[in-house]
This record gives C-alpha cells, structure tokens and sequence, in this order.
C-alpha cells in the first residue's frame, strides 16, 4: 500500500529533478549529443580520407558541416525533437551510404537496428515517428544484408586493412554510448513520470475523501470507515459532536472567524483521539468520530477529555477573546449491528444533551 513515507520520498525526488529540470540543463543534453555526433563525424572524415575512400569523405564533410549547424540551433529551436530527428534523418543516410561504401564488416548497418530503441526511448510527442523509424530501418537494414553481402557490390574494398576493425570498433563504442546514453536519461525521467503519477493518485485520493477546510475526512470517506469498523471490531463507539451556539460565532465575529474556530476544534478532536481512531467533519459544525475496541465508558471519557481541551481553547479576532464549547453524543455499538442506527441513536443522545445544558457527554438515553 502507498504510505506517507513512500510519498514523502517520490516528494523528494520529484522536488530534486524538478529542480535539476531548466532550460540551462536541457541545453546542455542536446549540446553535448550534437557535439559528440560532430566529433565522431570529423574521426569517420580522417578514417575514410585515410582508407582511400573518397565518396564517404565527401560525405562526411557535409555531415561535419550539418553538425556544426545544428549546433548553434540547439539555443534557437523551442521544439528540440526536430533536431533530433533531423539527426536521425543523417545518421541513416550516413549508415546506407557507408555500408555501401566498405561492406557489412565495418558494422555501420548497426546503426540502423541502434536507432529503432533511441526513436522509442526519447521524449517524443510526435507518436508516429519511432513507428516511422522502425517501418524504414528494419527493410533497409535487411536490403543492405541482401545486397551488400558480396563484396563485388562494395565500392571500397578495405577488408584486407586494418580500417575495417577500426571502424568495427568505433562504431560499436560510438553505438554503445548512444544507446546508455539514452537509456540513464529515460530511466531517470520514467522514475520520475511514475513517482509524478503515484503522488497525484495520492493527492486526488485525499481530496476525494478530506474536508477542504478541516483537513479532517469528509462524510464519504467517514461513511467508508464505519462500515470497515462495524465489520472488524467486536464493539465499537460512535460519538457525534456539535459546536454549542456557532451561530452566535458566524453574527458576531464573522464567517472567517467561525472557519478559524472549525479549523481549532479540528485539531483539538484530532489531537486528542487515540491512534486507532478516525474522526471527521460530519457537516457544518457537526464532527463524528469513531473508537474501534471501545466501550462506552471509555468512550465517554474520550469524549469528555474533547470537551475540556475544546473549552480551553482561546480564540481572538481584533483584540477581542473567545472561547467555545461542544456537545457530544455517543453510543457503543457491536459487531455486524446497522451502522445508521448507530448514527441515528448518537444524534439522538447529541440532541438531547443539547436540550439539556450543552458542554457534556451524552452516553444514554
């Protein structure tokens, strides 16, 4: 079950990358991504300048070249996607025209299969485009293999130099700091989205079932916890409090003041029940709680330490001081008996301490 402690941490982490999240920072993991990409594109320019083959250098030096433009486009362009996939775009042209160029073994095809996973894990709001990338890759990928299999169809013959391990290298470590790359932000922001999530089922949850004003249970979630103890406990006490003359707070100190005074007594209930105890705003000024395991008497001492510690309380509003007072009525009730009767019976005893001197516990009828 989904407890505070787990809350406060999802709290705490989300608070964390929230605060990590600024434009500074998401700058700065597009900027690093092209400059790696430009890097990796001047090395692949003076390996192929070197191995003698003279189509990928021009090729290269218009990937060079398209890197080094995109690179100050990284602080311009709002929708950073279009770099990205911009970036794709090339990376497949670049890894057709190479495997072209110096066969299957130099391992440049990889990068098609690479990109399929990068398409699906990047934070993307256009939803075709991974399927865009996988229906394009993949046929592509496997046409390469076809036709590309025989040497005789390659342009550039480097299998007996060293260049084909180089490249077979360069590209698997290239490959492999893209995809961790990709995948410790993923991860970081899939935490992230499913702590978001945990915490905002939590906070609709508790403002489907909490007083707004109290911060006590509201009569849904109260209705629900009666029924959970009607059930599981062998005897049990309802008590059903209401502020003594609340009318007479509203007139002469305001509405205001009348919610300050229903926040106190909130407190001072809430404060003073036992741990295994719920209490909750029944209405108005009306608050019901209710003691599991308890009979009446000790129910009745419950209520009665309410009262004095609600009596006690001193309220002021423009220098002017006040104190309030509660009646309350309670009724033991048993294990599998009606819940409504039980509330019926505590209303009743409520209403006639009311008529009979308020400030006290009524526990009979």
């Amino acid at each position: 079950m989904y407890n505070e402690e787990q809350y406060n941490k999802d709290l705490k982490f989300v608070s964390k990358i929230d605060k990590a999240i600024s434009p500074r920072l998401e700058f700065l993991l597009y900027f690093c991504a092209f400059i790696a990409c430009l890097v990796a594109h001047i090395c692949y320019l003076m390996l192929f300048a070197m191995a003698g083959a003279k189509i990928m250098v021009i090729f290269n030096v218009f990937s060079v070249s398209f890197y080094a433009v995109l690179i100050p486009l990284t602080k311009k362009v709002k929708d950073k996607n279009l770099l990205v996939y911009a970036t794709i775009a090339e990376i497949i042209a670049h890894a057709v025209a190479a495997t072209m160029c110096v066969g299957l073994q130099s391992n440049f095809a990889m990068f098609l299969l690479m990109l399929i996973p990068l398409a699906f894990l990047m934070p993307n709001k256009y939803k075709p485009a991974p399927f865009i990338v996988l229906f394009v890759n993949v046929p592509l990928y496997g046409a390469l293999n076809f036709f590309c299999y025989n040497s005789e169809h390659i342009v550039y013959d480097i299998s007996s130099t060293s260049y084909q391990m180089i490249f077979y290298i360069i590209n698997i470590i290239v490959g492999s700091f893209v995809l961790i790359y990709i995948s410790i932000i993923f991860t970081i922001m899939n935490s992230y989205n499913e702590s978001k999530l945990r915490m905002q089922t939590k906070q609709l949850k508790d403002m489907a079932s909490t007083d707004p004003l109290t911060k006590l249970n509201n009569r849904r979630a109260m209705n629900l916890k009666l029924a959970e103890v009607s059930i599981s406990s062998e005897k049990y006490v309802i008590g059903i409090g209401d502020i003594d003359n609340f009318k007479v707070v509203n007139d002469t100190y305001g509405h205001d003041m009348g919610d300050v005074v229903l926040k106190g007594i909130a407190n001072a209930i809430e404060e003073t029940l036992p741990d295994n105890a719920t209490a909750g705003r029944w209405g108005g000024e009306e608050f019901l709680f209710v003691l599991p395991d308890t009979d009446i008497e000790a129910g009745r001492m419950i209520a009665d330490k309410i009262l004095k510690i609600i009596s006690g309380r001193v309220f002021e509003h423009e220098g002017r001081t006040f104190s309030v007072t509660m009646t309350i009525g309670i009724c033991e009730g048993v294990k599998d008996t009606s819940v409504d009767n039980m509330i019926t019976k505590a209303d009743a005893r409520l209403y006639k301490g009311k008529n009979s001197g308020k400030n006290h516990t009524e526990f009979a009828d």
